[in-house]
């Protein structure tokens, strides 16, 4: 939310809990999305597992969220159940917010206040999540305040021995003694951290990158390894209005989720587009931290549910904020909230894991050299006719644990996932490799896709025949005898064709290219 819309206090809250165990997927080739701290509880990885599958649903595939306020200064349930009259339904995610940074106190830390963990924990035992963002008081200041007044010093943070550094500890600590009470709860949480980094209007906003980023992970070291909690999934969340939006991030180690924060009354605005391609090619699920209108009142949240179908399709979940930018406030809430893609609560089954639909329907190919695996890196492959990427992914794989993914325009025609080098298959028969098409999209009568090499000067084309792929993936072949020109193979790569009057964003990927 950007500044002028602060000074009604309004800010975000994503980190999300859970109330379930991890469930053991029984297929041996499931894949699984763990949290970056490995000592994470069995329940904080399902958490995460959960939401990273989600978009491999058709239905109950990004769950609902709503904030229920800032713990010492307003949080209530009262508009919750306000949506709930609305729409029939409750968020699957509360959000609480544990600081109060516009205000003064001679105790610095009584402006950070956990006292919505009660209201939290009884969510969580009624089967939904919870989230959990900051709005600290600057520790530049000894009574704090300063929300929306940029720290001079913000490397003051990495060094206890300074004032500010001493009170930034204490200030950690109380948020810790908070998450600690969830912790022994039973209780997961997306923990957000210094949102809206990349704006200008906190005073953590738009310092310098390599320092924030040296303070998020000092910040995640003393939370999970000096404080030991092992109940938090990190979410790094950036302002879509503003530039940088990838530039603080502190690192694939150190974030499981990556967020944005969207208001404004065009959910597809060009900005906001551009911010979703920029941060789900980091290759972590991806969240809609904080959504909201610029124009109170008249909104039509539907117009989310068709932004998320035809625009963000990857996103795992979304948090509407309230008072006049909360969906029952406005219109279109109920359209929202009940269309059979909103996972809410009484809808989160964290026992119930979706692969891509889950592995190859036929067996992926075993054997043979591999050629491309994409464990370590996209292997030199590239994206012809795509809209994002390509981009090595977690969310599927045919063997190991990473593929090669790309986004599509459907209507666009054909797509290509191809490595373009010179390369000698002399003396081998056939060449492998595992294709998958998102479920998201109209693929209409089906997508194929075709194996194939260009060999010789005249990159002559060779294929081993259509196959139709589905978010299932498929294993397709190339006998390479009768090929000419093995010693000279120029490319290799799959072509995915979709049928005729297919539209709308999906995705495309490959896996384990091996040849015999």
């Amino acid at each position: 939310m950007r500044s002028r819309l602060r000074l009604a206090l309004s800010a975000a809250a994503t980190a999300l809990v859970a109330a379930s165990v991890l469930t053991v997927i029984g297929r041996a080739d499931a894949h699984t999305v763990t949290p970056v701290n490995p000592n994470a509880s069995a329940s904080t990885r399902s958490v995460l597992n959960w939401l990273a599958h989600l978009p491999n649903r058709s239905t109950n595939r990004i769950a609902s969220g709503f904030f229920g306020g800032y713990s010492n200064s307003g949080f209530s349930l009262a508009q919750t159940e306000e949506l709930r009259n609305a729409t029939g339904q409750y968020p699957a995610i509360l959000s609480c917010d544990y600081g109060s940074g516009w205000a003064t106190n001679s105790d610095i830390t009584a402006l950070v206040d956990y006292s919505c963990n009660a209201s939290l924990k009884s969510w969580h035992s009624s089967g939904g999540l919870v989230t959990i963002s900051v709005h600290s008081p600057s520790p530049a200041n000894a009574n704090g305040g300063g929300l929306n007044t940029a720290m001079g010093n913000f490397a003051d943070l990495l060094n206890p021995s300074t004032e500010a550094g001493a009170r930034w500890r204490r200030l950690l600590d109380k948020m810790a003694a908070g998450l600690q009470d969830l912790e022994n709860a039973g209780v997961p949480v997306l923990f957000r951290p210094f949102h809206e980094m990349n704006g200008d209007w906190f005073w953590w906003g738009n310092r310098d990158q390599a320092t924030f980023r040296q303070v998020w992970q000092q910040m995640h070291g003393y939370l999970t390894g000096t404080k030991g909690l092992d109940n938090l999934l990190w979410v790094y969340s950036a302002d879509f209005s503003r530039g940088n939006r990838t530039a603080f991030y502190p690192g694939a180690s150190y974030v499981d989720i990556v967020g944005m924060d969207a208001y404004d009354d065009n959910p597809q605005a060009a900005g906001i587009q551009s911010a979703y391609q920029e941060l789900t090619a980091l290759g972590k699920p991806f969240a809609f931290a904080e959504i909201g209108p610029d124009t109170q009142g008249s909104f039509d949240y539907g117009r989310w549910i068709t932004a998320f179908q035809q625009s963000y399709p990857r996103t795992t979940y979304f948090l509407a904020w309230n008072d006049g930018w909360g969906p029952a406030r406005n219109v279109g809430a109920s359209t929202l909230f009940n269309n059979s893609w909103i996972a809410n609560r009484g809808e989160v089954d964290l026992g119930t894991i979706v692969e891509p639909s889950g592995s190859p329907s036929s067996p992926p190919p075993t054997g043979g050299t591999l050629l491309a695996g994409f464990e370590s890196g996209t292997d030199g492959w590239a994206g012809t006719n795509v809209t994002g990427g390509p981009w090595r992914v977690n969310e599927w794989a045919a063997q190991g644990s990473w593929s090669l993914k790309s986004d599509v325009n459907l209507a666009a025609g054909a797509s290509y996932l191809r490595r373009t080098a010179t390369q000698s298959l002399s003396g081998r028969t056939t060449l492998r490799a595992t294709a998958r098409v998102a479920p998201w999209g109209n693929h209409g009568a089906g997508t194929q896709a075709k194996l194939y090499v260009k060999t010789g000067s005249g990159w002559q084309w060779h294929d081993g025949g259509a196959v139709t792929v589905t978010s299932s993936g498929a294993t397709l072949t190339l006998q390479l005898s009768g090929v000419a020109n093995l010693g000279d193979v120029r490319e290799i790569g799959v072509q995915f064709v979709p049928a005729g009057g297919a539209s709308g964003g999906s995705a495309v990927y490959v896996d384990n290219v091996t040849v015999q």
